[in-house]
């Protein structure tokens, strides 16, 4: 138990390092990502309160001289000090994991479908499973402690909070695989490398009494940061649209057969001076699934999947309704690639 013990005290201050990294590396953010920023510091400090708890909950248990969690309500005085530290930051750490997956909920609805209110529309299904964790958590503390069946309590709540995190991992999944079927392919997001380091934690920590919990949820919010920050080797800074490094990107995706661009319009500006503010107004003009990709100093180039000339026309005469710029679109012939097609137009 004691080598238990100092192993997790060793992943928990790991975890408190990355953690506090993680915090220092997105002040780089640039106002535009504010929102994301906000998310990722909330997620970031319900993984830094966890470590901090487990470190102290470990600490704890060392001076208990290795207390583990069978030895809740049968081997010590209820009235050692120590004994109401272990059990409450190990029980509380455990609900901090079960609200950490609601946030990841929260940010998942909000990233994939620009909706912050979609868990609290869904109250049933969203936060109800954290009102019962916080009931469950209020009650296991006295009773692990003051109960002849301490460690049945213990164990209780750790199947409830075991049961309730599965509902939301499954939650989580259930989002990602709407997003999939009504947009296609997930670019610069890559769930598993959230998902598997912060399930693999639950698992170690709830099963084999290894305080990995932090750590798991820790790699999983660096990792996922990175997936989602690759986007932006692919951005001008100035312009926040795709620099002609994405084309190749794209390429990539036409090879594994994840992108199909059908059609292409084009804004050629009069000066590159007018590109800032040009811009901020195609951003609020062009629909959501279009690839405006800055092709010179004075030409943006979208690329879309619409197939027909209709729509670019209604979306082309939008723009020129707010700005005096050069306008034109290009279909992809049936005789090309998508590669081929991209070639042209870009």
């Amino acid at each position: 138990m004691i080598a238990k013990l100092y192993v997790s005290y060793a992943a928990d201050f790991l975890a408190v390092a990355l953690m506090i990294w993680q915090l220092f590396r997105m002040r780089k953010l640039p106002a535009q990502k504010e929102p994301l920023k906000q998310y990722f510091q909330r997620l970031s400090l319900v993984v830094l309160i966890m470590s901090v708890l487990h470190l102290l909950g470990s600490y704890a248990a060392l001076q208990m001289g290795g207390m583990s969690a069978e030895d809740y309500g049968k081997l010590y005085d209820p009235n050692e000090p120590w004994v109401w530290v272990v059990v409450a930051a190990y029980i509380i750490d455990i609900f901090l994991t079960t609200v950490f997956l609601y946030m990841w909920i929260s940010f998942l609805s909000w990233s994939l479908f620009e909706d912050r209110d979609f868990i609290r529309r869904k109250f049933w299904l969203g936060f109800t499973p954290l009102i019962i964790s916080a009931v469950v958590t209020g009650v296991a503390i006295p009773m692990a402690v003051l109960s002849e069946q301490g460690f049945v309590f213990y164990v209780v709540a750790v199947v409830v909070f075991f049961i309730i995190r599965i509902l939301y991992f499954l939650f989580g999944l259930w989002l990602l695989r709407e997003y999939k079927r009504q947009n296609g392919y997930l670019r610069f997001f890559n769930p598993w490398v959230f998902f598997i380091p912060v399930f693999a934690g639950f698992i170690l920590q709830d099963v084999f009494e290894l305080g990995f919990s932090a750590l798991g949820a820790t790699l999983g919010i660096v990792l996922i940061y990175n997936s989602i920050m690759a986007e932006q080797n692919y951005m001008d800074p100035h312009t926040d649209f795709y620099s002609m490094k994405f084309v190749g990107y794209l390429k990539k995706l036409i090879d594994k057969k994840r992108y199909d661009p059908c059609s292409a319009m084009i804004f050629t500006l009069n000066s590159p001076g007018e590109m800032q503010e040009f811009s901020e107004l195609l951003k609020k003009q062009l629909p959501k699934n279009c690839e405006p990709i800055l092709h010179s100093d004075r030409e943006i180039v979208v690329l879309t999947s619409v197939d027909e000339r209709g729509p670019l026309a209604m979306v082309i005469e939008d723009v020129k309704a707010v700005s005096e710029v050069g306008t034109g679109c290009s279909l992809r012939k049936k005789t090309e690639t998508a590669v081929e097609f991209m070639e042209r137009v870009l």
